[in-house]
């Protein structure tokens, strides 16, 4: 397996340059059959829930690290090499989880909470909520999905409800796990690339923080991968425990004598941005409508890109920004 990673990673530094159309032409391109087709190519499937031969490329970015020909040759002959994740540090709350990054905003601003929005009207700068009430705006910004905010609005042309409609997401069931030992793995988060587990990736909040966890345990997260689009989600939330438990045991993870001294399953029905073929163009119609009727948009699922928190962040405020002065030009 290793010579013959090797080999297709020369040939493939050594191949002339072609046109690129999809992510697998890509894979194949950066880091040659074999190893496309082990690693990436699979973890692909699990995670995006579609092929390879079905995304384009806009969404990598610094995600997948292409090596030099001497750090494979290196990586080949000895056991350790050197880490080049696209992520060296990262920052978690000590106290209260990840929950605890937003508190402070809740006494910066006027929260009005059990309001979900079921109508907008454009012309009339009317939001119409679902409790009944309603409310006028000057300047409107979303993070509402946008599959799910082109319904919403009065108005919309077809093509521009078609588009949102073709936009893909992954949704994830998440199984939460308490184990009676902390000594789990070493690991912040894991990947598993194999079809025949359940789960996709495996994270462990107590390594994040000693407080997510009473004195003495570990705990464990599985993400497990659907779509509508390309996997729908076909059992409850609550049948996954099981299956990532079995999985786990399979995996070494778990042992037969742990005592699970908590477990419990979530549906989160927007997880990633699945960028595949369609998802382009489909954007591109659905953004310009909503700058053409002044309604802003930020977040993962409102800039519908592929952002981490921070870059959430950044984008609300580079939204904001922009409302500021769309109102100012209005004045």
């Amino acid at each position: 397996m290793i010579t013959r990673i090797v080999l297709d990673f020369i040939n493939a530094e050594n191949a002339p340059q072609t046109e690129i159309r999809n992510y697998e032409e890509w894979l194949r391109g950066s880091f040659g059959n074999t190893f496309a087709e082990t690693f990436p190519m699979e973890y692909t499937i699990k995670y995006h829930t579609t092929t390879a031969s079905n995304l384009n490329t806009d969404w990598i970015g610094p995600r997948l690290y292409r090596a030099k020909l001497e750090e494979v040759l290196r990586g080949a002959l000895v056991p350790s090499s050197p880490d080049v994740h696209y992520i060296s540090h990262f920052r978690y709350p000590t106290h209260g989880g990840f929950a605890a990054y937003l508190e402070p905003f809740t006494h910066m601003t006027d929260l009005k909470l059990g309001h979900e929005v079921a109508n907008i009207d454009p012309r009339g700068r009317i939001l119409k909520f679902a409790n009944g009430r309603s409310a006028s705006y000057g300047e409107l910004v979303s993070s509402i999905p946008l599959p799910a905010l082109i319904p919403m609005i009065e108005g919309v042309p077809s093509d521009v409800r078609e588009a949102a409609a073709r936009l893909a997401c992954s949704e994830a069931v998440i199984v939460c796990l308490g184990i009676d030992r902390p000594d789990l793995l070493d690991a912040h988060w894991s990947y598993f690339y194999d079809q025949d587990i359940f789960f996709t990736r495996l994270s462990t909040p107590h390594l994040q923080s000693p407080k997510n966890v009473p004195p003495g345990c570990g705990s464990l997260q599985a993400e497990c991968y659907y779509s509508p689009k390309y996997r729908p989600l076909d059992r409850t939330p609550e049948s996954c425990i099981d299956l990532v438990i079995r999985d786990l045991i399979r995996c070494g993870v778990l042992r037969e004598t742990d005592k699970i001294l908590f477990r419990h399953a979530m549906h989160i029905p927007y997880a990633n941005v699945i960028f595949d073929l369609e998802s382009g163009p489909a954007l591109a119609k659905v953004h310009g409508y909503l700058d053409d009727i002044g309604i802003g948009y930020c977040g993962r699922y409102g800039d519908y890109a592929y952002i981490w928190t921070d870059q959430a962040f950044v984008s609300g405020e580079k939204a904001a920004q922009r409302a500021i002065e769309r109102a100012s030009r209005a004045r």
